[in-house]
């Protein structure tokens, strides 16, 4: 059985020859052996399929928690060494750094992961100065575009919105999605007994989830389940940043006092409380990665439902007649954006940044109110391209974007090291967790 075990788990140098599908392979049969891969590739050079593989849409999230995992063990593994002088301890520090810089890279990776699902969505909405014009119409003559929105849902017999409580957070959200049946999940015997556990008992199951990372507990992970799940994995925070001597509870920063002074059986509930508290916060992350793709899942069903769908077509519909009904306003709008597009009729993001968006909206919409549907007067002469804020006059001439921009705007694309954009495809189930503690000498 043991050299069954063996054959199953990576070393170091076995990373750069194997195929990437028998990487996938062996990442699936245990999560020590995703680390020891992150580990690898932070380290050392290798073949371009397996960064490809790593940094990939697929698996650059599980990526990114093998890096946040293998960081807490080799910094608590160098602790360790220095404790007890162990001649590795150099070559350890030396892999933590160079975890450290992959993980930034990593972090950096999912961003633009993200921040390209965001274009995705805004495009052929608000990107082009169409949409944008006829959106800016409809809030500056609400009473009228509210009229013509009823009359069209009438018409279409679209029925009435479904309105629940105002959702105070993403787990109301996630609650009120499972109860209108857009997240289509049921409460099994299983679940109903996880959520009648007292505090401690429920707090006992969560740090033993932590402790087995090659068995996570996937009730945890059930919509219904999250909210506490969170709750509980902050409380282990808070219990564990006394002992293990972080520096905060989402921080676990060197360790202040010097081990080699204290007793050795001291020293070493120091250690350990510190490898503990370094996987709770693997599984905060792990944690809030499950919020959000939950959350992305009830968008997306959320848009894709057939009565939304039509009442986004009964939305454009009133636009439309709104702007027929007032030219000049409309008219009026679309001049004020020539000044932001890089093509016609196509607005550029780098120019009309979330500020100047936001400036120049709410300028126009006084303008349109104060004048209501008469022809907006002729504006007095100016250049025609609308300046953006100067920057303060202690900032570098060549820092642009002084006027702090939007998520993804105006700072221009940042290198990362990622692939580039494919479309989603969904991301694999939680069917590891991180390994049995692979000592960095693999």
């Amino acid at each position: 059985m043991r050299s069954t075990d063996s054959e199953r788990m990576l070393r170091l140098r076995d990373v750069a020859r194997l195929p990437t599908d028998v990487l996938v392979k062996r990442f699936e049969e245990d999560f020590g052996n995703l680390v020891t891969a992150a580990v690898a590739d932070a380290t050392r050079r290798l073949p371009a399929p397996v960064r490809r593989l790593l940094d990939g849409l697929e698996w650059h999230l599980d990526w990114a928690d093998a890096l946040v995992w293998a960081e807490g063990e080799l910094q608590v593994s160098a602790e360790r060494m220095t404790l007890l002088g162990d001649p590795r301890l150099r070559r350890v520090e030396g892999q933590l750094r160079q975890v450290r810089v992959r993980l930034h890279e990593a972090r950096c990776v999912a961003a633009e992961y993200r921040r390209q699902d965001r274009e995705r969505l805004e495009r052929g909405r608000l990107l082009t100065a169409r949409a944008t014009a006829l959106s800016w119409l409809s809030k500056a003559l609400p009473e009228e575009y509210a009229a013509l929105f009823t009359a069209r849902v009438a018409e279409l017999g679209i029925p009435p919105l479904r309105r629940g409580s105002a959702s105070r957070d993403v787990f109301d959200s996630i609650e009120q999605a499972v109860a209108q049946g857009c997240l289509q999940v049921t409460a099994g015997p299983e679940v109903t007994a996880l959520l009648e556990l007292s505090d401690d008992s429920f707090r006992a199951a969560v740090a033993d989830d932590v402790r087995e990372q090659n068995a996570r507990n996937v009730l945890l992970r059930h919509p219904l389940v999250l909210r506490r799940w969170h709750a509980q994995l902050d409380r282990l925070c808070d219990l564990t940043v006394g002992p293990a001597r972080a520096s905060s509870a989402t921080a676990l920063g060197r360790l202040p006092v010097d081990l080699a002074e204290l007793p050795r059986q001291e020293a070493m509930q120091i250690i350990n409380a510190r490898r503990f508290f370094c996987a709770v916060q693997q599984r905060r992350l792990d944690c809030d990665r499950t919020v959000r793709t939950l959350m992305a899942e009830i968008v997306r069903r959320e848009r894709a439902d057939p009565v939304n769908t039509a009442r986004r077509e009964a939305g454009e519909y009133a636009r439309l007649r709104l702007a027929e009904a007032h030219p000049e306003a409309y008219v009026r709008i679309r001049e004020e954006l020539r000044a932001y597009e890089s093509e016609p009729g196509h607005l550029d993001p780098a120019r009309l940044t979330s500020d100047v968006r936001g400036a120049l909206k709410a300028q126009l919409l006084a303008d349109l109110a104060g004048r209501g549907s008469e022809p907006a007067c002729p504006a007095p002469a100016s250049p025609a391209p609308r300046p953006a804020p100067r920057p303060k006059p202690t900032a570098p001439e060549s820092r642009p974007g002084r006027e702090r921009p939007g998520p993804g705007q105006g700072r221009g694309p940042r290198p990362v090291p990622g692939p580039p954009v494919r479309v989603a495809a969904g991301h694999p189930p939680l069917r590891k967790a991180a390994c049995r503690r692979t000592e960095p000498s693999r």
